[in-house]
């Protein structure tokens, strides 16, 4: 019988004779079947592992292709990057670079890699950037920073340079990648708005000084030509003067209003205008403004009205001062541009608290009107509807601007529903804190105490002392003869030095102080009378009495020891009314 090849062998090699091989002839028979049940198996086992094998194989050719084909773009990417990619190792050497490396540097990135940082970046000197990396920290190394360095054409160039530490699994530092960008642009870019800056701060500061020497130098004048027009006009002139002089205060008063509202502008504008929170009567803030424009509303042959709420308070807390001007901004230009027909004033309450109201103003004309598409441009700064506007009207094309903008520090805003030459309306709307009562009623009576009526004839300044510190011959003239029809005992020192003198050898009640003068200022008088030893030269209201205006004017003046400022050119008016405010509240005060 024939046995399988192995055990067949196998028995040759024992060399069995025949009767043994016959009696064993059942287990060679098993081994046998053993032997080539094995074969089979061993067969099918590697047929598996061939298959396997095959299937491995490509799986590995695909895993291949993929990786290359990844790699590439990879490649195409990091080397469009306009930024610099790198990898460092822990000891500071580049162990790769994208192309972008070559633009930025001029180096060769095959050159480059295995050289160190210091090698490679140089500062604007040309020298190493010696202490970029803490080699002996590698935890330190994770940063964003801002280098100066030199470009591949030498010149100066700005990089941010990136760095992030690899950790391994166990968290310790391997190598580092990162980023270098090339900022020069923006850098230049901020430069140049830092420069346009600066220009702008320089500009801002020469016109605000350029106004305010133009204030100093048209208000200086124009006090003159407003007080001498009012001396005038109480001094009995001839029937037939009293229109020229008139209308010689009215050119004054009128180009006056042209300074302020400039000077008003650029206030707002400058963000330097504060506004004022008191107890006021705007009852009072009516009637003064009826007062002002009935007769010109009269004169033209048009009436004027003012219509109010049934249900209107008359004390709010807010800046009257500020509300008048925008009150008779709009009521000026409503009868300016108003032949025929009426101008009313309208106040309406719309919403009311037991601590707040919110009021509508409407002033409504009968007069020229604005197109539609022209309402936007009259809120423009120096802007009329039409060109020819200024040329028939007048105006600086400022007093709408500034409206608005006082509107808009009040949280509010103008609105303009206007038709042409059937009339407009503008209106706004404000939240007021109802104010006190009986400060307003004190007030009422404290104007009253202080003369309201026929001030130029009223003695309640009579026996108070004042000096007057002016170098100014006409101003020193006009305020003279104010001060003597009010009974005022004053003395008129030239100039700083001399008022100081006069301070320390005298008790005056008050001193007017005007700041721009030869030999010693304002300012450095002021300092030196509050630094005697004399409790009445340190407690003695100074006042500046001044053309001058700026934006800093009262810090400057609180600095120096002064009390507050009294605007030239001043309404004779108004001036015997601030004097008396000053002096018989000081009186009370002290008693």
């Amino acid at each position: 019988m024939k046995y399988h090849r192995r055990l067949q062998r196998q028995l040759c090699e024992l060399n069995l004779d025949q009767k043994v091989l016959d009696i064993i002839a059942p287990l060679l028979h098993m081994v046998d079947n053993s032997y080539k049940v094995m074969d089979a198996d061993m067969q099918h086992a590697e047929t598996i592992l061939e298959e396997s094998s095959k299937e491995l194989y490509l799986r590995n050719l695909q895993l291949k292709n993929n990786v290359e084909e990844v790699t590439s773009q990879l490649t195409k990417v990091a080397s469009n990057i306009k930024d610099v990619i790198f990898e460092i190792d822990l000891s500071g050497r580049w162990s790769y670079l994208n192309s972008a490396w070559e633009e930025m540097t001029g180096l060769s990135v095959k050159e480059s890699i295995g050289k160190s940082i210091e090698e490679c970046l140089k500062n604007v000197n040309g020298k190493p950037y010696s202490n970029l990396l803490d080699l002996h920290n590698p935890e330190a190394n994770t940063f964003n920073r801002t280098l100066e360095s030199l470009g591949k054409n030498g010149d100066r160039i700005w990089l941010e340079f990136t760095i992030k530490g690899i950790k391994s699994d166990s968290g310790k530092v391997e190598g580092y990648i990162g980023t270098i960008v090339n900022i020069t642009n923006l850098k230049l870019t901020e430069y140049e708005l830092i420069k346009a800056r600066e220009k702008e701060v320089k500009a801002n500061k020469a016109k605000s000084e350029f106004l305010s020497t133009m204030s100093h130098e048209i208000r200086t004048p124009l006090n003159a030509v407003i007080g001498i027009a009012h001396l005038l006009l109480i001094e009995n002139p001839k029937q037939e003067q009293i229109e020229n002089l008139s209308t010689l205060k009215y050119s004054s008063e009128h180009l006056l209003g042209v300074v302020n509202d400039i000077l008003d502008y650029d206030k707002i504008a400058a963000g330097s205008l504060e506004l004022e929170k008191a107890n006021f009567s705007l009852k009072q803030v009516l009637n003064t403004v009826q007062s002002i424009f009935t007769n010109k509303a009269s004169k033209k042959g048009i009436s004027f009205q003012i219509k109010k709420d049934s249900l209107l308070q008359d004390t709010m807390i807010g800046d009257s001062t500020r509300l008048s001007q925008i009150l008779t901004n709009l009521v000026s230009n409503a009868i300016k541009f108003t032949e025929h027909g009426t101008v009313s004033l309208e106040v309406e309450v719309l919403n009311e608290t037991e601590n707040n109201t919110k009021l509508l103003f409407s002033v409504n004309d009968t007069g020229i009107g604005i197109e539609s598409d022209k309402i936007d441009k009259i809120f423009e700064s120096f802007a009329q509807a039409h060109v020819s506007t200024t040329r028939i009207y007048g105006g600086t094309g400022l007093g709408l601007a500034i409206c608005q903008r006082l509107l808009q520090l009040m949280g509010t805003s103008i609105k303009v529903e206007s038709t042409p030459n059937v009339g407009s309306c503008f209106s706004f709307e404000l939240d007021f804190r109802k104010g006190n009562p009986i400060a307003s009623i004190l007030q009422e009576e404290n104007n009253s105490a202080l003369g309201t009526n026929d001030l130029e004839d009223s003695k309640k300044l009579q026996g108070y002392k004042i000096l007057v510190v002016e170098d100014n011959k006409i101003n020193i003239f006009l305020i003279e003869k104010f001060l003597k029809k009010w009974g005022v005992d004053y003395d008129v020192a030239i100039d700083g030095k001399v008022a100081v003198q006069y301070a320390f050898k005298k008790e005056y009640d008050l001193i007017l102080m005007d700041l721009q003068m030869p030999v010693m200022n304002g300012y450095d008088a002021s300092l030196a009378i509050r630094a005697s030893e004399s409790i009445h030269n340190q407690t003695i209201p100074i006042y500046a009495l001044s053309a001058s205006t700026g934006e800093s004017i009262k810090k400057d003046l609180l600095s120096h020891g002064m009390n507050g400022l009294i605007c030239k050119p001043f309404n004779p008016n108004e001036l015997y009314h601030t004097i008396s405010e000053i002096l018989i509240g000081n009186v009370k005060e002290n008693t």
